[in-house]
C-alpha cells in the first residue's frame, strides 16, 4: 500500500474515509475539497499517493486527528468511539447507529420529491423498487415517498430487486399486467436499482415508459444515459453534504458542541428524461424497441430496414425517438450489439473477431474503437480482466 503524506506539523490531519466506489462518495469529496479551497481550515487531509480520499483500513491505518466518513457498519462507529479525543462527522445513515455528528441527505424528503413529480405528472398507480432494503437511505426514501402519497389517497406496491444474472423482479410483470389499464410508476431507490429495474422489465417484454414509467434517485452520470431507455432521477446534491461536513467538523474540532440532530440536505430537484415520459408512446416505437432486442444482431438491421418494419418512414421514427428524448437509432444499435459482445466476451471462449460477428458488427476495427470508448479497455483486456477475477474469487 502506498505511504500516505504526512500532514504539516502544526495543522490537525483529517481522515477523509469514503472506501473505493466512487458513487455517491465522489461527490461528497468534491464538497470536501471545496470548503477547503474556499475557507483554508487549519487543517489538512490526509493524502495517499495522488487522492485525498481513503477506504476505511487505509483510515484507520493513518492514525487521524479527526475523521469525515461515509459509514456504513456498525464496526467503524465502534473504531471511532473506542478512541477519545478523536472528532468524526458522518455522511452516511447506519440504522441503529448513533452517536457521532451526522451530516446526511435529505433521505425523507427525496422520496418526498419522487411522489410530488410523478402525482404531477397524472400517474396514479405507484410502485417502490429497492434492491438494498435494509439500508438507511433506502428506508428512508420509502417512508418519504409512501408518506406523500398517502396524503393523497394513494398506496405503494413494495417491490424488491433480486440480485441475480440477470436481474429479477418478482411479483412486477404481474402487478403492471393488472386489467386496470392504469400505467404505473415506479420510484426507485437509487439509479443503480432504476437500471437493473429498466433491464428487468426489458426482460419481461414491459416498455418503459410506455408499460410502465421509471424514477431513479442520485442523477448518476453513469446510470442516466447509459441505456436505450435515458433514466429520470431525484438530483442529489451529495457535494453539499461533504462541503457541510467539512464545515461542522471545523466547528466540532474548534471545541464547540454538536448539533442534537443531523443536518439533512435537500434534493435539487428531478432531472427529466425518457424513463418517465407522459402518455403512451407511439406503436412505431414499442415495435422498434421490440425490433432491437429481436434483430440488434444482424449486421443488415439499420435504421431504414427498422422503419419499414415500423410502418414508418426513416424520418418518422428519428422524430419519435428525439421526441422522447432518446439517442438516435444508430446509437441505440451500437449500444445494444455492445452490450451483446460484452457479454459473449464473459461467458464463451470465441475469438474476438468472432464475438464481433455475433454481436453484429461487421467491422471489427469498428467494434474495437466503439468498444474501447464504450468501456474504457480493449476487448481483449476485458476478457483477461473477468477471467483474473474468477481466479482470484475461486
Amino acid at each position: 500500500m502506498a505511504a500516505h503524506s504526512p500532514a504539516p506539523s502544526s495543522a490537525p490531519a483529517v481522515a477523509l474515509a469514503l472506501g473505493r466506489r466512487t458513487y455517491p462518495r465522489l461527490g461528497m469529496r468534491r464538497g470536501v475539497e471545496r470548503f477547503i479551497r474556499e475557507h483554508a481550515p487549519a487543517w489538512t487531509l490526509i493524502r495517499k499517493t495522488n487522492y485525498t480520499h481513503l477506504d476505511w483500513h487505509e483510515a484507520m491505518e493513518s492514525q487521524p486527528d479527526a475523521l469525515l466518513g461515509f459509514f456504513e457498519e456498525a464496526g467503524q462507529f465502534e473504531w471511532v468511539k473506542g478512541r477519545p479525543g478523536l472528532v468524526a462527522v458522518n455522511m452516511h445513515r447506519v440504522p441503529g447507529c448513533v452517536g457521532i455528528p451526522e451530516v446526511l441527505v435529505d433521505d425523507i424528503e427525496v422520496g418526498r420529491e419522487a411522489a410530488r413529480h410523478l402525482m404531477a405528472k397524472g400517474f396514479l398507480k405507484f410502485g417502490y423498487c429497492t434492491h438494498l432494503p435494509d439500508k438507511g437511505f433506502s428506508i428512508d426514501r420509502l417512508e418519504g415517498f409512501r408518506s406523500e402519497l398517502e396524503k393523497a389517497g394513494s398506496t405503494v406496491k413494495l417491490l424488491e430487486m433480486e440480485f441475480s444474472d440477470p436481474p429479477r423482479c418478482p411479483g412486477l410483470q404481474a402487478w403492471v399486467s393488472k386489467s386496470d389499464e392504469t400505467r404505473p410508476a415506479v420510484f426507485c431507490c437509487d439509479d443503480a436499482c432504476a437500471t437493473l429495474l429498466i433491464t428487468c422489465c426489458r426482460d419481461s417484454d414491459l416498455q418503459v415508459p410506455g408499460d410502465l414509467a421509471v424514477l431513479g434517485a442520485g442523477d448518476d452520470d453513469f446510470h442516466v444515459e447509459n441505456d436505450s431507455v435515458t433514466l429520470s432521477s431525484v438530483r442529489i446534491d451529495f457535494a453539499g453534504v461533504g462541503y457541510q461536513a467539512a464545515a461542522l467538523l471545523t466547528v466540532l474540532m474548534a471545541g464547540k458542541a454538536a448539533p442534537e440532530e443531523a443536518l439533512r440536505i435537500p434534493p435539487q430537484g428531478i432531472s427529466e428524461r425518457s424513463s418517465t415520459a407522459s402518455g403512451p408512446e407511439p406503436p412505431a416505437l414499442r415495435r422498434l424497441f421490440r425490433l432491437l432486442e429481436e434483430r440488434h444482431a444482424d449486421p443488415h438491421f439499420n435504421p431504414e430496414v427498422a422503419a419499414s418494419l415500423c410502418h414508418v418512414s426513416a424520418r418518422t421514427l428519428r422524430r419519435y425517438l428525439q421526441e422522447s428524448g432518446r439517442p438516435s437509432l444508430v446509437e441505440l444499435l451500437r449500444e445494444r450489439r455492445l452490450e451483446t459482445a460484452m457479454q459473449r466476451l464473459l461467458v464463451t471462449d470465441e475469438p474476438v473477431e468472432r464475438v464481433a460477428e455475433h454481436a453484429g458488427f461487421l467491422d471489427y476495427t469498428t467494434f474495437f474503437r466503439a468498444f474501447r470508448k464504450r468501456y474504457g479497455v480493449s476487448p481483449t483486456d476485458q476478457r483477461r480482466e473477468a477471467a483474473r477475477r474468477r481466479a482470484a474469487a475461486e
